[in-house]
């Protein structure tokens, strides 16, 4: 918000605000929020991840969000930014990502992932490059992800967030 708020271009402030919703909606839940941010074929990049999280075209990125983020726990998750950058056809972001998980779901491999049932904490250092076109309208996301060796730590599951216990009674 504090970016927002000092941003005087604008164009800039456009571009903020629909990163603000296309985050919201991430964490809400909201599909249309999300796809409603986008530009009319985005292409999504995450350097770290196999072809299922590469998706390319509105119809491929909306069952991205359905079948790989929310049917999978990944919207459980605060992103603490320490750093926007905004030019006119890009922002950058970079900061630590905090990701509640099953363990089942969870995509990174470590030691202390004993329990498919467990509830577990996954912190890593994310830089994303978000292109925007003509209208202000976000052409997908760039991703590169650094998962330290301790990022997974098991948690008690009543210190997990609401969202993660909806997202478990869902499953």
């Amino acid at each position: 918000g504090e970016k927002l708020a000092e941003t005087t271009n604008p164009r800039h402030k456009l571009m903020l605000e629909r990163l603000y919703q296309h985050a919201r909606g991430e964490v809400e839940e909201d599909l249309e929020a999300v796809l409603g941010t986008l530009a009319p074929h985005p292409v999504y990049r995450v350097q770290s991840q196999g072809p299922e999280m590469n998706p390319e075209g509105m119809d491929n990125v909306r069952r991205f969000y359905i079948e790989q983020i929310f049917a999978k726990g990944r919207h459980v998750l605060e992103s603490l930014k320490t750093r926007i950058i905004v030019a006119d056809d890009a922002i950058i972001t970079e900061g630590v990502v905090k990701i509640v998980m099953w363990g089942r779901d969870l995509f990174v491999s470590s030691p202390v992932v004993d329990d498919p049932d467990g509830t577990y904490l996954l912190t890593y250092n994310s830089l994303i490059v978000w292109p925007y076109d003509e209208e202000a309208r976000i052409l997908g996301e760039e991703s590169w992800a650094y998962y330290p060796p301790d990022c997974v730590r098991k948690i008690d599951a009543e210190d997990a967030p609401e969202a993660f216990h909806r997202y478990v009674e869902k499953r």
